[in-house]
Formats: structure tokens, sequence, C-alpha cells
């Protein structure tokens, strides 16, 4: 891709041309090129959609979206899964059906559902067995389905056909046949998964089949102008399976039936690929697009949707106007900003509430917990595409003590009730010890955020005190009528290590490297104790790696990245590794002492040591610097606390929290 495109716009010309143009998709004509790709949600409750569920896809059409693609709809009870997992074929559903189509589509987007069967992947209900097409164990969970029959794998088909039919005449404007990641349509399509001898196996167009034939059946039963697409790998990351050429040899024997309106391209399936699905901000910005440019002239004419880590309206534009797809689904940008069309749209891109690609999100809903977006509190609630913080009922003086995400959010939203808003900041520059893990040269991106703020605390007029030391008197001396305590916390030392320059917290360490000097003895032997398993830590070790002659990461625990989200936890392995770096699980550290470093196995007993070591870092579980407030509530003011301040948590719980105080003042 070329990244010196010049991508600045006349001021009389309108913003993003060509990615804000209509475009023809199975005779529907869609306002623009953007499409919200399915994102799981779990906000569906006993297999019933809630109002949550609907709200979510509506708020998308509303910020301006062309085509809103719900989360998997299972097609039939194999495909339940859990209870979060909404199903096509119970009656129950038609009423939620109904007024998604019917809301979504009055907000100008249309609606598409994906249909869903998870094939050898169905780990989550005990009364249910996996279903594949052979033998081969999942690669996610090492389970071995039962293996299908060829009436089996026809009644499913007919199931697909049945559900989409029922979601026509709900409203709906089109489905979306999911055969990415490791479901069972791809479970299928894929010559890696895919190792039978019968009219399902065998040649790309054996293998293709039964995709063809869920599409004849659609086809049949809902006739021309309802959209059908399809959702496969671009490349699977795994030897044997669907590469780039693969893809592109399913997509010209598909595209030449007539039977689809268009194919979107997704990464990786349940294997250590996996991490492609969602790439984070390890993954350059549209880090597939080129595999997508190489598929689209075997569609044929039919439109080709570019999926992975598209970011900006600016990155978008350029998707469409050189050719790498005729329509840019997006996910995570969408979770963070429901108007990011509409915003883009009004030549207002840098009003745009920015995603910086952490995946929290993601990692919400792979354990089972409803999706929730760090930097957006409103996601999923009616109103938040447009959403503004409704007036005080009267003005206050508020003073917010810490600059971190929490006081940010907190400041901006206080601010923009109507409050006079004084935000103190520790250090030279908003940010808080957030601000030093954006100066990583590779986390860089997340400070995008604090650049959203910055904007944001202008705008309301929030004045920012910088270098401020917060004391009992000298914020009693600015006469607030509220504080809002946002002061962040501390890792605390280990037993047995004392108080020297050869030992220091993960957030002393990467303030030093994110200011350029490094803490001293970051070239010879470093060992990291981390008793904290967050992607902070895994960041900074990265970064010492760079430097280091010999580093040790030692845990108390048996496995690590306990915090990190599975997609993202794979980069965190794979970098570990092929740094050389070298784990000691099961270390609880006793002591630090002239070079030397002493554990036990807490499981066992077992000492351990390590001789020659220049620095020791230590990423461990932080205490909350709250000493202000009780001063402050003694000399009768009201006091809020947030954040780490509050309880040391992660950014989800600061940003939120943050919020929901501002909105209370």
């Amino acid at each position: 891709m070329n990244t010196d495109h010049d991508t600045r716009r006349d001021s009389a010309a309108p913003p993003f041309p060509n990615l804000l143009a209509p475009i023809d998709v199975g005779g529907r004509t869609l306002r623009n090129r953007t499409a919200l790709v399915a994102t799981v949600t779990n906000y569906a409750r006993a297999n019933r959609i809630t109002d949550r569920w609907i709200d979510f896809l509506v708020e998308r059409a509303r910020g301006g979206t062309g085509m809103v693609i719900t989360e998997v709809i299972a097609v039939d009870p194999d495909a339940k899964a859990q209870g979060s997992t909404v199903t096509g074929y119970d009656d129950d559903n038609v009423e939620g059906f109904r007024r998604a189509a019917r809301e979504t589509e009055a907000a100008g987007a249309c609606l598409v559902g994906q249909l869903w069967h998870p094939g050898r992947q169905q780990l989550w209900l005990p009364g249910v067995s996996p279903k594949g097409v052979s033998d081969q164990p999942d690669a996610y969970s090492w389970t071995v389905p039962h293996v299908m029959t060829e009436a089996e794998l026809s009644h499913v088909a007919d199931a697909y056909v049945a559900v989409a039919e029922r979601l026509r005449n709900c409203g709906f404007g089109g489905v979306e046949l999911h055969g990415a990641h490791g479901y069972l349509i791809t479970q299928i399509l894929s010559p890696w998964s895919n190792t039978r001898t019968d009219r399902y196996g065998g040649s790309t167009e054996r293998r293709a089949s039964f995709v063809r034939q869920v599409a004849e059946g659609i086809r049949r039963r809902c006739g021309a102008g309802f959209v059908l697409g399809l959702k496969m790998p671009g490349d699977e990351g795994v030897a044997g399976g669907i590469d780039p050429e693969e893809a592109s040899r399913i997509t010209a024997h598909l595209a030449e039936t007539g039977l689809f309106d268009y194919f979107a391209y997704s990464q990786g399936n349940f294997s250590l690929s996996l991490e492609q699905h969602v790439p984070d901000l390890y993954f350059r910005a549209g880090h597939f697009i080129d595999i997508h440019k190489q598929i689209r002239p075997h569609a044929k004419g039919v439109p080709v949707m570019a999926i992975g880590r598209i970011n900006t309206p600016e990155l978008a534009e350029r998707i469409v106007a050189e050719g790498y797809a005729d329509l840019v689904g997006m996910c995570r940008a969408l979770l963070a900003d429901a108007a990011f069309v509409a915003k883009a749209a009004a030549g207002r891109p840098e009003e745009i509430r920015p995603s910086v690609y952490d995946n929290q999100a993601w990692g919400e809903i792979h354990v089972g917990k409803p999706l929730e977006e760090p930097q957006n509190p409103r996601l999923g609630l009616k109103g938040e595409a447009g959403w503004r913080p409704e007036p005080a009922p009267r003005s206050r003086h508020v003073v917010v003590v810490g600059a971190g995400p929490a006081g940010l959010e907190a400041a901006w939203v206080a601010a923009a009730r109507g409050h006079r808003v004084t935000l103190l900041s520790a250090g030279d520059a908003i940010g808080g010890h957030y601000r030093h893990e954006a100066g990583l040269p590779d986390r860089r991106e997340l400070g995008l955020l604090l650049d959203h703020y910055r904007r944001l605390l202008e705008r309301h007029g929030v004045e920012v005190r910088l270098s401020a030391r917060a004391t009992r008197d000298a914020v009693l001396a600015l006469a607030p009528d509220h504080v809002v305590l946002a002061t962040g916390a501390v890792q605390r030392r280990p037993p047995g290590v004392g108080d020297t320059e050869a030992a220091v917290s993960g957030q002393r360490a990467m303030a030093l490297l994110a200011g350029g000097t490094g803490p001293a003895g970051r070239d010879g032997t470093v060992a990291v104790y981390d008793h904290d398993h967050g992607p902070s830590t895994y960041a900074l070790v990265d970064e010492l790696a760079k430097t280091a002659r010999r580093l040790v990461l030692l845990t108390p625990r048996t496995s690590l990245a306990r915090a990190v989200n599975h997609c993202s936890a794979i980069g965190v392995h794979r970098r570990l590794y092929a740094a050389g770096v070298e784990i000691v699980h099961a270390a609880e550290i006793e002591g630090y002492v002239d070079g030397t470093l002493t554990w036990r196995n807490p499981y066992t007993g077992a000492p351990g040591r390590i001789d020659g070591v220049d620095l020791l870092v230590y990423s461990t579980p932080r205490q909350a610097q709250d000493a202000l407030a009780a001063p402050l509530r003694d000399a009768g003011i009201g006091v809020s606390l947030v954040g780490d301040a509050m309880s040391p948590r992660n950014l989800i719980t600061a940003i939120h929290e943050g919020h929901a105080v501002g909105n209370t003042l």
C-alpha cells in the first residue's frame, strides 16, 4: 500500500468522496461503503434478544454506517453455544428481529444477519457434542468432534436457509454466512481441516459445495434483492490451510455461480493465528489489505469487503480509492465511536473518538462478559451516537486531582455539563502512568487517546495545571465545591527487596524508558518479577529485551499473561520467545541483595536463585493513592474517588468510573 499517498482534501471538495459514495450490493443501494462487521456483544440473555442488543446495531446506523451486520445468529440448536447467543430458529426472537430491522433500516443502514454454526468449536454446553467435518481435534481446545454425515450436513444447510427466510420475513436487508475464524463453514472450505472424501471434501469446488448448497437454498426461498454475503478467510495463517491463493480460487468459483452479492475477508482461525482475527496495536493499520487487493480481481465484479485494523476515515478512503476493496468493514473503530461515519461525512474526523487497538473489548466477550469498550462508556445504550452530557442543575467548581484516564474523563464530562473544572496533574503533561506506557516505541498508538482528551479539555474550557503538587492546603486554596480524586496507584515493593537503585518498579522503569534514559543496568542481566500479568508489563519486558544481555521473567503463577486477552496473549508469548527471554514459573521472590535474587516455589518451597542481577524490575499489585480523601472530607469537602485511587484495576474501569462520576456531579 502506498503510505505516501496525499489524502489532503480541498476545502470545497466533499470529504472522503470514495468512501462515502453509494454502492449497489445485490440490488440494494447502500448510502456509503462502510460496514459494521459482526461483533459479539454478549448482550442477549437466555438466547433472547434484548434492548441493548438492538440498540447497539441501531446506534451504528444512526451514526452513518452504510451496512450493519449483526453478531452471530445460531442456525440450529447445536449452534446455540451459550446464553448470550441469539437463536435464529426460535419463535421467541421474531419480535426482536422485527424491531431490530425496523429501527436499523429506518436509520438508513442495510441490516444483515450473520448466520453461524460453530462446528467443532461448540465448546460451551456440556449436553451438546461438537460436530465437525473431520475427526481432527479443534486447534484451540483439542476437542475431537463427532464427524457429521452427508445427511447431517444437508440438514444443517437447510437450517441456514430457514433462518435466512425468517430474517427476510422480519425485514432484514440480507444475511451473511459466517465462513471465517475456524467455524463450521471454514472447517468445510479449508483443506487444513477438511479431510473428507465424499461430495463435501477434496477439490476446491467440492469443499465449496456446502456453501453453494446453502446459497442456492437462500436464493430459492428469499429471492432477488435480498443481500447474500460470505465472510471467509483471506488467509487462515496455517500451513495447508486457506491462503490468499486458495481464497482466490474459492472466490472465483463462488463468484461464477452468481449467488453472492459480496465477499468479506478476515484472517486467522482458532490456532495461534487467531491473533490475526483481531490484530492489535502490534500490527500495522490496515495490516491485511494487500491480501484483499490480491483476491479482489477473482471476485469478478462482486463487491469485496476489507476487514482488519482499519482505524481512520483517511485509511478507509484510500482502501476504496486505490482499489483494495469496494467496502470497508470495521469493528473496533465503530465500538469506540458509533458516529465515526457521520463525523467523517461532516468533515470533522478529528472529533472521532479513537480506538487504540488494545483489544480489551475482545477480552471482555471472550470470557463471557457483556461487550465494553474502554474509550466508550455509552456503548450499546440508546442515544449513544449523538450523546452529549446533560447540563447540571447548577454550576459548581470541581477540582479533579490526577490527569490519568479516569481524571481526564471525569474532568471533560463535568465541564461539558457546565461546571467550572480545574484539573491538577502532578506530571508536566496529562496522562499519568498511562502516558509513560504510551511513550514506549511499540505502544505509541495509546497516545491517540490522550490527544483526544486534550481536545476535549480545550473545547470544554477545563483549566489544566501541570506539575501541580496536590496537598490538602493546595486543594482547599482553590475553594472547590467538590473534589474528584483520580490520583492512581503505585506498585508495591516485594518482600525482601530493599530500597536500592538496582530495584525499581515497573512504573518507574517505564517512565525512564519513555523519557529516553532507562534504568541503570538495563544492558546487563535484568530480572522482571511479573506479579501483574497485564499488557503494560509485557510491553515493558519487550522494551527491556532490546538492550538486556540476559533477561529473566519470573512469575508466582504457572502461566503468563492471565490479564491479557487471549488473542493479544498469543502475541505476548510470540515476542517473549522470539527475544530469548528466560521464563521461570512458580517463583515467589524472597530477596534481592548485592545482585543475588532468591525465590521459592510457592507449591513445594524449593529454592532458586540468580547471581549477578544488575537490575530487578518488579511489576506488582498496586496500592491506591487515596491519602487526600480523608483530610478533604474532614474539611467539609465532598470527595469522589475514581479509577485506581478507588481500587486499582484496568483502563475500562478507570474511564467508565470517571465518566459515571462526571455525570453525577
